[in-house]
């Protein structure tokens, strides 16, 4: 019975007896040629990733972020003109600490569809995280609104904004606007649920700064409310994997966009993937 309990764990971790996955590959099974299966099903092999990276399960993490990243492509591949792929991958390396990467990434999305407010708020966040001035974050998130933003998404942009530059009176506030107009996108970040409700600011800045895909990017706001700033701590050989992952992720998209230059997507050109250090003993 105890190995059974231990098999049934184990299966849980992998995603196995996820009914929500087993599902969604079904549907892409049914019709490997439908781009929105393709996406749908990388968010969620990214959401396992996510879960096995918080438990330092770094095998699992590899797997699923493999899989999450040839979704994704095959997404691309199947509908070089979708902008969801890009948004996704933009989000995924907000998380692995590579803001320029996700700036590019959805800036390609707004290129493919520039009348789609997502693009346009997700690009006001990333500007928050890389400094830029507040004015320019408002000028990204007026042009979302104008396009039919989620007025909660805007105000959380502007939460953030203030907060990081130093202003809690104003971001409780737009805070609280947050709340009365839609408490559901509290409930998400970076395509990952939230381990704890969010119903202060204090729990936004307590959680922003938990996390890696929000605390390192606004570590001076956390440092002045007093608040640890979580490292994204992993062994060299998963930092490795995933730099071979991007490595091949650029290819792809390379190979998907060359064929369509009038799409004007930048893809950055792939690069070399060090060897893996020797480790101790191992002879040079």
């Amino acid at each position: 019975m105890k190995r059974l309990a231990l098999l049934v764990l184990a299966l849980l971790v992998l995603g196995a007896a996820d009914p929500e996955l087993a599902e969604l590959e079904r549907k892409r099974d049914r019709r490997p040629s439908d781009p929105e299966h393709r996406q749908a099903l990388a968010e969620a092999y990214y959401r396992h990733a996510r879960g096995a990276l918080d438990a330092r399960d770094f095998g699992t993490y590899e797997t699923y972020l493999g899989k999450a990243m040839d979704e994704a492509i095959e997404s691309a591949r199947l509908d070089p003109e979708s902008a969801s792929p890009h948004i996704f991958m933009g989000i995924v390396a907000a998380y692995q600490g590579d803001i320029d990467r996700t700036f590019r990434s959805l800036a390609n999305a707004r290129r493919l569809a520039p009348r789609s407010w997502v693009s346009y708020t997700n690009l006001a966040e990333t500007l928050i995280y890389k400094g830029s001035p507040r004015s320019d974050v408002e000028r990204w998130n007026t042009r979302g609104e104008k396009l039919g933003a989620d007025p909660a998404v805007a105000e959380l942009n502007l939460c953030l904004v203030s907060w990081r530059d130093g202003n809690l009176t104003a971001a409780d506030r737009h805070f609280k606007r947050v709340r009365r107009l839609n408490p559901a996108v509290l409930e998400s970040w970076n395509a990952a649920p939230v381990d704890q409700p969010i119903e202060r600011l204090s729990d936004l800045m307590g959680y922003c700064c938990a996390s890696p895909a929000c605390g390192p990017y606004l570590a001076a706001a956390c440092d002045a409310s007093e608040l640890e700033v979580a490292k994204r701590e992993i062994p060299e050989e998963v930092a490795l994997r995933e730099l071979r992952l991007e490595m091949e992720r650029r290819r792809k998209l390379e190979a998907i966009y060359e064929r369509r230059k009038d799409l004007e997507i930048e893809i950055e050109a792939p690069e070399p993937v060090p060897a893996p250090a020797p480790s101790a003993g191992t002879p040079r």
